[in-house]
């Protein structure tokens, strides 16, 4: 009975994926084929949900800035103006995103005083300038005629789009200035 016991284990219990070895009417080839396709599926699956989980489209647009090195000078002066829900209320918006490039055109010194808590109102007044209402394309921003977040006529003094970047509440348009 134990030698009996022995075979069975070692030949269909261990080695069961063999292919071609059958056990009454199980068909191990079947099997192991059937398991490979199982696997494969398992990770396609897999990299597809982590490439959507990590779709820029899908994020906030706080999430993409944050995620984007080249705004990273905007994303601090938002968090200390206590970000962007503060600032404007519902989505969509624009958000017309100076670079890091175009914040060294800003003195240092002016950057650190609209952080003090004492300024914060200037602070929020100057990035009001930068959030539209609605998502609006490069083209419908350089047609003109838009009002910013604190309801003044947009004026962008010259700054131009580089870069759009959508997002799930809105669109980030990456410009070359400061608007003043």
């Amino acid at each position: 009975m134990t030698r009996k016991l022995h075979r069975f284990v070692s030949n269909y219990i261990l080695t069961p994926g063999k292919p071609g070895r059958r056990m009454g009417n199980f068909d191990f080839r079947t099997n192991y084929l059937s398991m490979k396709i199982v696997r494969i599926s398992l990770v396609i699956l897999f990299v597809t949900v982590l490439n959507f989980s990590c779709s820029t489209a899908a994020s906030s647009l706080m999430g993409a800035m944050g995620a984007n090195p080249n705004l990273s000078g905007l994303t601090g002066l938002l968090k200390g103006a206590g970000g962007l829900d503060k600032l404007i209320g519902k989505a969509p918006f624009t958000l017309l995103a100076p670079s890091n490039e175009a914040l060294k055109g800003v003195s240092q010194d002016v950057l650190q005083n609209l952080m003090k808590p004492e300024n914060k109102d200037q602070l929020t007044s100057l990035l009001k300038k930068h959030i539209l209402p609605g998502k609006l394309s490069p083209e419908q921003i350089n047609a003109g005629g838009l009002k910013d977040a604190a309801g003044n006529a947009l004026d962008l003094g010259g700054a131009k789009i580089t870069e759009s970047i959508p997002t799930k509440n809105g669109l980030i348009q990456v410009i070359d200035r400061v608007i003043k």
